[in-house]
């Protein structure tokens, strides 16, 4: 038998039938248990070991301060190689979680449960503070004119204020005071001038006789976020999805968010969130949109691409083989998202727009869900994504062993 030359590979074609692209270059239709080089060589893949045994882990991440993953409805700590327990997680044991770095703070939500990790303390707090419920005022001794008066509280915890609780108001025939009753501990209260409607701080006090108009409430209509999926920081924002709606928090207050006005809403179920330098790409299962831009307000809606498979999205570096395509001046093309689509793989750009990193190369069936992370390892770097729906030849190769 004639000896069969390979010069260099260009990794796996399940779409060609061909084995030979160019004279010596070739491309498998399955490449296992090895990795391919830049210059198209093909190298063993180093074996495994097992970093800590921990049944039924799932949503590992990792940051310079810790890493985490969950397990049967508990939150661990495996940055030491043992698993610290930091806390309980509700609602499906399961459920994937998302995290997000923000100030050495690590924020953490599934479409059940949302905490915020202290990776100083090990020790997690809640996301928010929720607002105290409404005052009950009385007409009372005091100098405001005659008029109605708005009320409403925010509690105060370690310096941080809540959103206000519902508003109370009160109309004073004559001039007088407003009395607040039973008003709760870590209170203060905030109130409007007389037929007014901005709402500025009287203090920790149980009754009103003066209105300052020194310091207006910087969290009316704000509440911590509900349990959101794909939550991502972008712009001093957090981003996250509530079903068919993407909210989004306050500039650079975690805490504060307006679900009623702070919002973009889509008419499909929402699988992923990646964002750019100028802007956030939306995924759904039958499209991708990108939302141009920084502010929310003025952002705009275009068609990126194909639908999103949820969980697969990372941020890689290093991407010089895509040449200019993706549109950054970065030299190592930092921070570039990374995911899988109904399509393929694909990096998303600064114009809004995916380059697609396996077009016909690799088919890959569609996927519901899946999982993605990047790494540098044996001096290369590596996007890994893995879902329990693959190509039909690596399934078939895989299970019956046979090379095709």
């Amino acid at each position: 038998m004639a000896d069969i030359k390979i010069n260099a590979i260009t990794g796996m074609n399940n779409i060609s039938s061909s084995f030979f692209k160019d004279d010596g270059v070739a491309s498998p239709r399955v490449v296992r248990n090895a990795d391919i080089t830049v210059d198209g060589k093909a190298t063993k893949r180093d074996g495994t070991q097992v970093f800590l045994a921990l049944p039924g882990a799932h949503s590992l991440w990792a940051c310079d301060l810790c890493m985490l993953c969950s397990a049967y409805g508990r939150l661990y700590d495996i940055s030491t190689g043992e698993a610290v327990d930091v806390g309980g997680v509700s609602g499906v044991q399961t459920e994937k979680l998302d995290y997000v770095l923000i100030e050495g703070l690590v924020y953490i939500s599934n479409k059940y449960w949302n905490r915020v990790y202290h990776p100083a303390t090990q020790v997690l707090s809640d996301w928010g503070i929720l607002p105290p419920s409404g005052p009950i005022l009385s007409a009372g001794a005091g100098g405001l004119q005659p008029g109605t008066y708005h009320v409403t509280l925010t509690t105060i915890d370690q310096g941080k204020i809540s959103g206000n609780g519902p508003i109370s108001s009160i109309t004073l025939d004559a001039v007088g005071g407003i009395g607040i009753y039973s008003r709760p501990a870590n209170t203060l209260v905030w109130a409007t001038d007389q037929d007014g409607y901005v709402f500025t701080l009287v203090g920790d006090v149980d009754s009103i006789v003066e209105i300052p108009t020194v310091e207006p409430l910087p969290s009316f209509m704000c509440s911590p976020p509900p349990p959101l999926t794909c939550i991502t920081y972008a712009f001093g924002r957090v981003w996250g999805v509530d079903g068919d709606t993407l909210l989004y928090s306050e500039p650079y207050q975690p805490g504060y968010f307006k679900p009623i006005s702070n919002r973009f809403k889509f008419n499909s179920p929402i699988t992923l969130v990646a964002h750019i330098s100028t802007g956030i790409f939306v995924g759904m299962k039958d499209r991708t949109i990108f939302l141009a831009g920084t502010e929310p307000e003025k952002m705009s809606q275009v068609l990126a691409g194909a639908g999103s498979v949820k969980g697969t999205l990372a941020y890689c570096d290093n991407l010089p083989e895509l040449g200019d395509v993706l549109g950054t001046p970065e030299k190592g093309y930092t921070d570039v998202p990374v995911w899988r689509t109904v399509d393929g793989i694909v990096a998303g750009n600064v114009s809004g727009r995916l380059f697609n990193l396996t077009k016909n190369k690799i088919n890959m069936n569609a996927a519901d869900v899946g999982a993605s992370l990047y790494r540098q390892t044996s001096g290369g770097f590596q996007f890994l994504t893995s879902s329990k729906v693959s190509d039909t030849v690596s399934c078939d190769q895989w299970r019956n062993g046979v090379l095709l």
